[in-house]
């Protein structure tokens, strides 16, 4: 499947087969322990009836690939995003910082054992304060295998709905980098190109206020989808 279908059958699953949880007293659809797969070549969601800013979502890739942090420079881009913030400069959470400081070694690791299973970064912070700011990611795992990087995205927590059609294309554009870095110093006959992103999750889910909207867009496309079976 790719990745439109991907996330529509995960929305699919959540609300029929989701458990009600509320953490933080916002109620929740939630399937634990679940994993998507992507086309890195393909990271964008093509779904007509999932409105996307694609200004914010460049611009986020940019933002955390950049390492940066500071809420001045996303802002622009997403009003909503400052309120994340505890001080309103910058974000505790943010993955930028953490990404810069470990690509080199991801790049060293990959270029020294093609094969390694080592060449992993982490973002999580071990006891977080209290903060508005908890990071979802906690490690991301490069491997090469076939001539094709693949990532391997742990998330504690993925908003399907809110969530994962950015975090899918920023993940992507983060492995297109490290494929850069790596052909840098690669030999033709040996250079690397995106693979496959896995994301799991130890917890998929739906926020109520979504719930509506994401049902909508599944029976919005279950009837296309039948009526292109019948003029067909």
């Amino acid at each position: 499947m790719d990745f439109s279908q991907e996330w529509l059958a995960t929305i699919d699953t959540i609300l029929a087969h989701g458990n009600r949880v509320a953490p933080r007293g916002k109620m929740t659809m939630e399937l634990p322990q679940n994993t998507i797969v992507v086309n890195m070549r393909m990271p964008v969601l093509r779904v007509p009836s999932r409105s996307l800013s694609y200004k914010f979502m460049a611009a986020e890739a940019f933002w955390i690939l950049s390492g940066d942090d500071r809420v001045e420079t996303i802002a622009p881009y997403n009003s909503r995003i400052k309120d994340f913030s505890d001080d309103g400069e910058r974000f505790f959470g943010a993955y930028g910082p953490k990404i810069k400081a470990q690509l080199p070694y991801i790049v060293e690791k990959l270029l020294a054992d093609r094969d390694s299973r080592q060449a992993g970064l982490t973002i999580w912070r071990e006891s977080p304060p209290e903060t508005k700011d908890v990071p979802c990611t906690v490690a991301i795992f490069f491997n090469v295998r076939d001539s094709k990087l693949n990532a391997h995205v742990f998330m504690r927590s993925s908003d399907v709905w809110l969530g994962v059609p950015y975090d899918v294309f920023n993940f992507s554009m983060l492995s297109h980098l490290v494929c850069g870095l790596l052909n840098e110093q690669l030999t033709t006959l040996n250079r690397v190109s995106p693979g496959k992103l896995y994301l799991t999750a130890a917890s998929s889910h739906l926020y109520e206020p979504n719930w509506a909207d994401a049902k909508a867009c599944l029976d919005l496309r279950r009837t296309s989808c039948c009526g292109m079976i019948h003029t067909t």
